[in-house]
Formats: C-alpha cells, structure tokens, sequence
C-alpha cells in the first residue's frame, strides 16, 4: 500500500500543526531529562511560542468565520441566480420549440406556399425561422454555461447539509420546469390533433 503524496498546500496545512506538535512534546520531555536548561530566557521563549501559536489560531478562526460570513450572504443569491436562469433557459427552450413547430406549420396553413412563384418567399421563411430559432438555442447554450458557472461557486462555497438542501432544491425546480415543457408539448400535440367529429 503505497501513501499518497503530499501537495505543497498539503505541507502549508500540515507543516505549522507539525512543529507545534514537536514543540509542545519535544519541550516537556527535553526538560525533563535536562531541568538545569529551563531559564528565563527559555521561559521567555515559550511564553512568546504560546502567545504566537494562540494569536495565529484566532487569526485562522476569523478568516473561517469571515469567509463562512460572506458565504451565507452569497450562497442565497447563487441559489436565487440558478433558479432564474433555469426558468429562462426554460422559457428559451419554449420559444425556440415554438418558432421551429410554426415554421413546419406554416406550409400546411398556407398551401398558397406550394406556387412555385412563391419559391423565394417560401427560401426566406426558412432560412429566418431556422436562423431565429439557432439563436434562441445559441442563447439556451449560454444559459446552460451560466447555471454551470454558478453550480461550481456554490458546490465551492457550501458545507453540510446545506448543500443537500440546495441540490435538493435546485433539483426539484429542474423537475417542475422540465415537466412544465412536457405539459406544453403534449397539450400542443393534442390542439394540432383533428377533432374527433372530422375523423
């Protein structure tokens, strides 16, 4: 079984605790063997060790506590911000299904379209409901970058339970908007179908 190697952060982290350690063990024991060597000066020495070690364990608590701070202020407005941009990636998603179906409806509402004198009428009507709809698919593209952009600062920035919740949140909201879309589609499907008294 092979250890794993430590990152120079690794050693950053470790290496403080590591010498504390050694001092606070060494020092009782060197003493012990050697009581003549415990003097004022030495007694200085470790009453400055003691004071820094305890001014730089408070000084790494309030940089905890500023940044813990500063998360809760953020997180609620990343979660806010991801549901926003669900929504309009959804609404986006919508409008660019709708612009591509009343494109392919078009022909069959206006058969007048078929006139081969209406060729490039029929040329222009394509190529501006396919190019409008690639830009809302372009824009939904983005979105998605966005959303994924703001996934990382809170997967980043959340400890504990409050990343469940907020996954667990952010996920119920996919699942209602992607049922929302289903719900539009079928309903849709259903106008488009005859009704039963022309069968």
């Amino acid at each position: 079984m092979t250890l794993p190697k430590l990152t120079k952060d690794d050693w950053k982290t470790i290496g403080p605790w590591a010498a504390v350690i050694v001092i606070f063990i060494g020092s009782p024991i060197y003493l012990a063997v050697r009581p003549n060597d415990f003097t004022p000066f030495v007694q200085v020495l470790l009453s400055l060790f003691l004071f820094v070690l305890a001014y730089w364990i408070g000084y790494k608590a309030e940089i905890a506590k500023a940044a813990k701070a500063a998360n809760d202020r953020w997180l609620p407005q990343a979660e806010s911000v991801i549901y926003r941009l669900l929504t309009l990636r959804t609404n986006v998603r919508g409008f660019s299904d709708s612009t591509k179906s009343s494109c392919s409806e078009a022909t069959c509402d206006l058969p007048e379209l078929d006139d081969p004198a209406l060729k490039a009428v029929r040329i222009k009507m394509k190529s501006d409901c396919e190019g409008s709809s690639q830009r809302l698919d372009d824009i939904g593209h983005q979105l998605e970058d966005a959303i994924s952009d703001w996934r990382r600062f809170i997967e980043a920035n959340c400890h504990g339970e409050e990343c469940a919740r907020i996954w667990d949140a952010i996920r119920d909201r996919e699942a209602r908007l992607e049922q929302e879309i289903k719900e539009r589609k079928e309903a849709k499907a259903k106008k488009a179908l005859p009704p039963e008294d022309a069968l």
